[in-house]
């Protein structure tokens, strides 16, 4: 019985090891150039989305089209329903990083690879108070 509970430890470690190696490596927007071709999860603030014509998605981060660092297209073959709005929040973006007209991105095909981290809320100024 002990050598059972031994063996079922010694595997169950080691499948957590397994999950830990393969879960992608997480970096922020300004990071994702250097790692075109990797797996990897891009974590940081959509700047701006905008639908173009032929109704694809573009989701840019690290500052508003052109002037954005990263970007996450979604193709509209790929989306039945609308996509939800996302500007202004902090998300976390999985999947392969490939290049597009010199800057990064990656292309999602599915909700599950964009998760919303958290809103993020402008801080508004406190009232200015006047002088005694």
């Amino acid at each position: 019985m002990v050598r059972a509970f031994a063996i079922f430890t010694v595997l169950s470690c080691a499948g957590l090891l397994a999950e830990e190696v393969d879960a992608p490596v997480v970096v922020p927007p300004e990071e994702a150039a250097g790692q075109v071709g990797k797996t990897v999860t891009v974590k940081g603030k959509v700047d701006g989305q905008k639908s173009s014509k032929s109704g694809n998605t573009y989701l840019n981060f690290g500052g508003k089209f052109p002037n954005h660092v990263f970007s996450c297209l979604l193709r509209a073959k790929n989306f039945t329903d609308p996509i939800p709005m996302f500007e202004g929040k902090m998300v976390e973006v999985t999947g392969k990083v490939t290049q597009y007209e010199g800057k990064p991105q990656i292309e999602l095909t599915s909700l599950s690879e964009i998760r919303v981290v958290e809103e993020v809320v402008p801080v508004e100024a406190p009232p200015s108070q006047p002088a005694p």
